[in-house]
């Protein structure tokens, strides 16, 4: 007989967790989760703070209670289906984080999480506890733990080794035509005039409304209005957090939202003056830009975020599939089928589908 070792959770307030766990990403961390509480592009009407502990191992969840997440409209929108929830959803945590799991695999805690979520969530009269940005393993850890979750596809992420500096990353691009693509669209925008600005979090403020929009236009261009100054305010204001700033003639043509986390450089928002996209190579510079900075920091890794799959590839990034663990608040197979019809389609649009189209361009 299988006895199922059993958690103790308590609610708890994020500021007042005496022990905060390590997180392995910069999502999972009490900086993140006390930044949140000032979002309000996210409709976020409570959050919750979860204590769990079991078998000598600690976990600290967050819980958003969301009438609708922009970031979960994106996944939809990538995969061409409408809304999915008819109401409001538990998340843990916000779909904005690019990686969940809050760095638990301990059976008993992630069961523990999911009870509570779906507790709260029938109170609320919510659709669902989700936990999304699971990596595969990940999601079968959580799939295993409680089984009547469905694992649903959304947006990957990517990453890639730094290999010291910005030549040897651009020494182990695969293909000879993509190493020389990155380095001529690097070449171009610096003789476009392009310089780079480096701005932690604290100098950020003067251009956080140009990069809001920015990104805002970014953003609309895929379908989904994801950010308010308030989001880039938010993540601005985590430890680690840098803009990546290319200036044209005292003018901002776009930049990178980064998170710095334990030696892994994260590529979480970009912003892009399309206008001026062409004739700069903005992006191409950006990315070379941004590998030389990782180099600079000591970075052992960039994730370069969701999205652009094939340039990304093309550069030699590796894909990192990710899932959504749903769990139904009640019998509603309207819901199950939508789900899973999404994550087919996300599932059909990556990299290994996409093989056979067009190469992307950096520019």
């Amino acid at each position: 007989m299988t006895v199922l070792t059993q958690a103790v959770s308590r609610w708890c307030a994020a500021d007042q967790v005496p022990n905060w766990p390590l997180s392995a990403n910069p999502f999972a961390t009490r900086d993140w989760t006390l930044a949140w509480r000032n979002v309000r592009t996210e409709a976020v009407r409570a959050t919750r703070i979860l204590h769990v502990t079991a078998d000598g191992e600690s976990c600290v969840a967050a819980l958003h209670l969301v009438g609708q997440s922009p970031a979960w409209s994106a996944f939809e929108a990538e995969a061409g289906v409408p809304p999915v929830w008819p109401g409001p959803v538990v998340y843990a945590p916000t779909p904005y984080a690019t990686y969940g799991g809050f760095g638990s695999s301990c059976p008993a805690v992630i069961r523990e999480v999911i009870a509570q979520g779906l507790c709260w969530a029938r109170e609320a009269g919510a659709c669902a506890f989700v936990a999304p940005g699971l990596r595969a393993d990940q999601a079968r850890q959580w799939g295993n733990a409680a089984p009547s979750g469905a694992a649903v596809r959304t947006t990957g992420s990517h990453e890639a080794p730094v290999r010291g500096s910005m030549a040897a990353f651009q020494a182990a691009i695969p293909s000879h035509r993509a190493r020389k693509e990155f380095g001529r669209a690097w070449r171009r925008g610096r003789d476009a005039g392009l310089r780079l600005g480096v701005l932690p979090g604290a100098e950020m403020g003067r251009v956080i409304s140009d990069f809001t929009d920015l990104a805002s236009a970014a953003a609309h261009r895929h379908g989904t209005p994801l950010y308010g100054p308030d989001v880039i305010r938010a993540v601005a204001s985590v430890p680690g957090a840098v803009l990546l700033a290319a200036w044209h003639r005292s003018r901002l043509a776009g930049g990178f939202l980064c998170l710095r986390h334990d030696r892994v450089l994260y590529l979480w928002a970009a912003g892009l003056d399309y206008e001026r996209l062409h004739d700069l190579h903005t992006y191409g510079w950006l990315l070379a830009e941004a590998v030389r900075y990782a180099a600079a920091w000591g970075a052992v890794t960039i994730d370069a975020g969701r999205g652009n799959y094939t340039v990304k590839r093309r550069l030699g990034f590796t894909q990192v599939p990710l899932y959504a663990l749903c769990y139904l608040a009640g019998d509603d197979p309207e819901i199950a089928a939508a789900l899973a019809g999404m994550g087919r389609r996300i599932a059909a649009g990556s990299p290994a589908a996409e093989d056979a189209a067009a190469p992307g361009s950096l520019r």
